[in-house]
């Protein structure tokens, strides 16, 4: 009778923490495969054209796809550091646990901006709401002055670029992985800051993608 009164807790733990790590694993594959989606789709148009001409056809689309790609870079920034923090639990922690840090922050600060740009230029291309010509100005002076409305996106995503190069560092440390996955994430993290266009789409997708591995190899520590 006391065997199983002192077995039963710990059986239950190992439920709970399978089922937490399944969660992890799951909430980190489909932020991947939405952000992949999202920046394929381009739903806002071209990239970085942020005028009232260039918004205003695609407003609805834009802020749909705005809200998809916020919350999806947050949920990414934070399962990716705690399922870099259980693959690597000795060799590579101390490097996980900055990065996860990194991630988790910029994820939050990433999706503030975004959604905040979003939904600000869908009510400016709103003409029942204000003029072409007030909305117009608004796009105009918003994009001659980005700090208040676009700074936490710009710093949300530097400080994730940075935290997911640390836990790419702590994943090949730690072994846990394929040893071409953190190397293949490097390059094609320089690659996203050294093209453009289409091929830049293209790259950051692939580099969004590569996460799935990581919730792979996370799913599989239970």
């Amino acid at each position: 009778m006391s065997t199983l009164t002192a077995t039963a807790p710990v059986a239950a733990s190992t439920g709970v923490n399978r089922a937490r790590v399944a969660i992890v694993a799951a909430v980190l594959t489909a932020a991947a495969i939405t952000l992949a989606v999202t920046v394929l789709w381009q739903p806002w148009g071209e990239r970085d054209a942020l005028t009232y001409a260039d918004l205003a056809p695609h407003r609805d689309a834009a802020w749909l796809g705005v809200l998809f790609d916020g919350i999806g870079f947050a949920a990414l920034g934070i399962t990716l550091g705690i399922a870099v923090c259980l693959l690597a639990p000795a060799r590579g922690a101390v490097w996980a646990t900055v990065g996860a840090v990194l991630t988790g922050f910029g994820g939050v600060a990433f999706c503030a901006g975004m959604v905040s740009f979003g939904s600000l230029a869908w009510y400016a291309t709103n003409t029942d709401a204000v003029s072409v010509e007030s909305g117009t100005a608004l796009m105009t002076y918003i994009e001659n002055n980005p700090g208040h409305i676009l700074g936490a996106q710009m710093a949300g995503f530097l400080l994730t670029t940075v935290g997911s190069l640390l836990l790419m560092v702590a994943l090949w440390r730690s072994r846990s992985v394929p040893r071409w996955l953190p190397i293949a994430y490097l390059v094609l993290t320089v690659g996203v800051f050294a093209t453009d266009g289409v091929l830049l789409n293209v790259i950051q997708a692939a580099q969004t993608l590569l996460v799935i591995p990581v919730a792979y190899y996370a799913y599989r520590t239970r």
